[in-house]
């Protein structure tokens, strides 16, 4: 058992994934605006989650009037929010800067649901 623990250390030790407490840098708490009530029926897709291009294509359902959408960075505090078009249900999106996102889909100020995004570059 020793052993495995030696190994496990010098292996996290040789990559550069131990930091030591000055090493770790303090953000600003991630503020995000609510815009009312979230429904539990939205399914959306998002695709490809995580993207490797700073691209993605979104779609939602039929029933679903969404008329923006929001994307919080949640790595660099960023806010995008993108009008959509009346009768819109697929979108894609390009130069998505690398980060994680909270992607709220808005109608009417009502988020129709939240999902996670992770762009790497």
């Amino acid at each position: 058992m020793k052993m495995k623990n030696l190994i496990l250390g010098l292996t996290l030790l040789v990559s550069g994934q131990v930091l030591s407490q000055t090493d770790v840098t303090i953000k600003e708490p991630f503020r995000i605006d609510y815009y009312g009530e979230v429904t539990n029926d939205f399914r959306v897709k998002i695709y490809p989650n995580p993207s490797l291009i700073g691209k993605v294509k979104m779609e939602w359902p039929d029933w679903a009037e969404v008329d923006k959408i929001q994307l919080n960075n949640t790595t660099t505090n960023q806010v995008r929010i993108i009008d959509v078009e009346k009768g819109i249900r697929k979108m894609t999106i390009s130069n998505l800067v690398e980060g994680s996102y909270l992607v709220r889909f808005i109608s009417e100020e009502t988020i129709l649901g939240i999902r996670k995004l992770k762009v790497i570059d």
